[in-house]
């Protein structure tokens, strides 16, 4: 497994105007917490693929590119602006 430096990527800020949160992203395991413990919905075609990418990044199936993309995607879908 990569060390928890690999796996990160370009900042994504997120805010979250719904419940009044707004976060930085900065890795794949950040992408995770965000969307599994204070995204505004938990649905959605984009949010279910981003958590999946979520965890094959976990696992080396996924690039931190590709979650990051699959985070912006989820937070679109979610009325979440996106700050990059």
């Amino acid at each position: 497994m990569k060390s928890d430096n690999l796996r990160h990527f370009r900042p994504v800020g997120l805010a979250m105007h719904s419940i009044g949160r707004y976060i930085v992203v900065h890795s794949v395991e950040e992408a995770a917490e965000a969307l599994l413990t204070g995204w505004p919905t938990d649905d959605g075609e984009a949010y279910f693929e981003a958590v999946k990418v979520c965890f094959d990044g976990r696992h080396d199936r996924a690039t931190p590119e590709d979650v990051r993309r699959a985070l912006i995607r989820a937070a679109f879908e979610a009325n979440v602006m996106v700050i990059q």
